[in-house]
């Protein structure tokens, strides 16, 4: 039973997140990070808390306007959830200033200049009126505001101007208003020359700024001047039930209502006048609203992770060469090579093209008679879309299950699914009111009168771009009875009448909870029993209840509990009588951490299992979710080895508690220095150098 949640008993979910972007923002805040990647980490903390109001805030204040008295699913009051959001978010925005005026006075230092309009030189004034005739003007279109007209439906995330023009008229000088939408297909900074050491650079919207003039010259304004508002919508699709419409032409039409979304938050120039603020206010309609925000003259800092680093090498984090594979490396095929031995990728260290290349390979091998594959995110220009559409040509049977509800990737998968199926494969879309989160495909071969399949069973997704920085896992297997399961997993995308019964995965939502549930009860049971009990979860989110009072009950039992969170924890360690034997530890550096990783002691017969789901009631109920246990001794070293070293990490680990600190973890100060991210390339470069001989 669960009991009533409380303060004392959970930590508030969307208080969590916060606490997690507060940790991007530290990252931004570090000396001993490159200058460059620095700015970077404070437009990734801007696109979080964007993705933060458009989907969990929204959330939030649907469920006031369905019940005044509602309560989040761990208990806590709806509207005093949003009031301590509010709160947070207020000092977050405060220390985010502070750390974007401490970079900004660095990168001076490091003869990096950031100018805005009034500070160009006479040469970089007249390279600005140059990019903006030829590269801007024609892409601004203004809207005149009056009375009469009603504001335009303005987009999410995008950035535009609230312009007043001073102009001679009848009764002296009046203000008319415009509002512009600045242009979102080109780069947002522009480099400009410069004649002293070092770098010059200036935002689009000074450019804008700087020319401004020029779009109103019919007017003939005496004074032009403009301010930056931006709004951020409810991300929320609502799917009607209408069964004579497709499932993709019903995304599409939500993907469409999105853009519509009620406002969540509206973000102005805090030096806009305040006249221009009413008139703003009343075409949105915003009167009395606590969600009007006062900001910086650029809205949309998220565009900070694409700034420019001048090919500086000092300003950007050392770049890496892609790891090859031992068992992989210059192989004929790879196929061959898995059919021998299990294999264990770990991104980004190792090169995600190993499975680009299996599957071109099947694309080209004639024992190859079909290829499965389920894809949640992909690339735009996805090599793993080609090699299933060339498999295709050459006439293999390819089945792709594709899950369309993807938040912000709704669009793409549609692209996709187009594009798969204009090559003639059979394009599913998986459970009627379960999202498909799992990560894999299926070769099947057949050789004479010998069939063989491999597998592959990811924490990622299939996508090529974000296996350079996200840290997850991939396992290759030609073992029988799981890839025979995982056939059996692709028959009910297809026929979901059909229930598979699983022995060797781990799936949601049928036997997550029950499996994890049993293990950790197996641990309590040595524990009590005298044995040494020891449980590691790496995990993005933890936020079940039922699975957090289950580790409670282990801490209490006497199990040892480590838990690696990189975002939401909403259990309370280190709390006496309750969690006393739970430490909780989050990472976060260059790469994202993405990959859960499960670890039972089992009473010296070690349990290890590579997931797709988070400890979340979506990912344990409403999901199909794949766990595959690893039993190979040398890979359980493999993922005993990561753990160990993130376990010891003491350079980019914060130590999570009941207090929401983010606290480095001690022993950030000692000789030994563990950023187990770099150790874990270090690893791996030298096993392949070890390999092919190059040491």
């Amino acid at each position: 039973m669960i009991p009533a949640a409380s303060d004392n008993r959970y930590i508030n979910r969307e208080l969590s997140w916060l606490a997690f972007n507060h940790r991007v923002l530290q990252e931004a805040e570090r000396e001993d990070n490159p200058l460059v990647e620095r700015v970077r980490f404070l437009g990734i903390f801007s696109d979080n808390m964007d993705e933060f109001f458009r989907v969990r805030v929204a959330n939030l204040q649907r469920a006031l306007l369905v019940d005044e008295e509602s309560t989040t699913t761990l208990g806590f009051g709806v509207r005093d959830t949003l009031t301590a959001v509010s709160a947070r978010v207020l000092e977050l925005q405060k220390q985010y200033n502070a750390a974007y005026d401490t970079v900004w006075q660095a990168m001076r230092e490091a003869n990096i200049r950031i100018l805005n309009e009034s500070e160009y030189s006479e040469a970089q004034c007249a390279f600005a009126s140059n990019y903006f005739k030829h590269r801007i003007r024609t892409h601004l279109v203004p809207i005149m505001i009056d009375e009469n007209r009603p504001f335009p439906d303005l987009k999410d995330g995008v950035v535009y101007f609230m312009v007043g023009l001073n102009v001679d008229g009848a009764r002296g000088v009046e203000t008319r208003y415009a509002l512009i939408q600045l242009p979102k297909h080109l780069p947002r900074f522009v480099i400009l020359p410069s004649a002293e050491e070092g770098h010059a650079v200036t935002f689009i919207d000074d450019v804008i700024r700087n020319d401004l003039g020029r779009v109103f010259g019919l007017f003939r304004p005496i004074e032009v001047y403009a301010h930056a508002i931006k709004v951020t919508r409810d991300a929320e699709i609502d799917m009607d039930d209408d069964l004579s419409t497709s499932l993709m032409d019903k995304m599409a039409a939500g993907i469409a209502a999105r853009k519509k979304g009620g406002f969540v938050r509206v973000i102005y120039d805090r030096a806009m006048p305040e006249p221009m603020l009413e008139v703003v206010k009343e075409k949105l309609g915003l009167h009395g609203s606590d969600n009007v925000i006062s900001g910086s003259r650029y809205c949309n800092r998220k565009d900070l992770i694409s700034f420019p680093d001048f090919g500086r090498e000092d300003a950007v984090f050392s770049r890496r060469k892609l790891i090859q594979h031992p068992l992989l490396e210059g192989k004929s095929s790879l196929i061959q090579q898995v059919l021998r031995k299990d294999i264990l990728l770990n991104y980004p260290y190792h090169d995600f093209g190993h499975v680009v290349d299996l599957l071109r390979e099947a694309a080209i091998d004639p024992a190859v008679e079909s290829i499965h594959i389920n894809l949640y995110r992909v690339s735009y220009n996805s090599r793993i879309i080609n090699a299933l559409i060339n498999a295709a040509h050459n006439g293999k049977q390819v089945n792709a299950v594709i899950e369309l509800y993807a938040r912000f990737d709704e669009k793409n998968n549609i692209r996709v699914s187009n594009l798969l199926q204009e090559a003639g494969i059979n394009v599913g879309f998986g459970v009627t009111g379960l999202k498909v989160h799992s990560k894999l495909f299926l070769i099947t071969r057949r050789h004479g009168v010998t069939t063989n399949r491999i597998a592959y069973i990811g924490t990622g997704n299939f996508h090529e771009q974000r296996a350079k920085v996200f840290c997850d896992f991939g396992y290759l297997t030609s073992d029988a009875g799981i890839t025979q399961e995982v056939a059996e997993l692709f028959s009910f995308f297809a026929h979901n009448y059909e229930r598979p019964r699983f022995k060797q995965l781990v799936v949601s939502p049928y036997t997550t909870r029950k499996s994890f549930t049993h293990l950790v009860r197996q641990e309590m049971k040595h524990a009590k029993s005298g044995q040494k009990g020891h449980i590691i979860l790496k995990l993005n989110n933890l936020v079940d209840a039922a699975m957090i009072e289950l580790l409670y009950g282990a801490s209490q039992a006497g199990v040892k509990v480590d838990l690696i969170v990189r975002g939401i924890c909403s259990l309370k360690p280190g709390v006496q009588g309750l969690s006393e034997n739970i430490r909780v530890r989050s990472i976060v550096g260059r790469d994202l951490e993405h990959g859960r990783v499960l670890y039972f002691a089992n009473n010296g017969q070690p349990q290890y299992f590579l997931s797709s789901a988070d400890w979340m009631g979506r990912n344990l109920d409403r999901r199909v979710e794949v766990s595959v246990p690893i039993r190979d001794p040398q890979l359980q070293a493999q993922v005993a080895a990561m753990l160990e070293l993130q376990l010891k990490d003491n350079v980019r680990a914060r130590k999570l508690d009941v207090k929401l600190q983010n606290k480095f973890v001690s022993g950030r100060s000692k000789k030994v220095r563990i950023d187990s991210q770099q150790a874990l390339y270090e690893h791996y470069l030298k096993e392949s150098q070890q390999a092919n001989g190059s040491i």
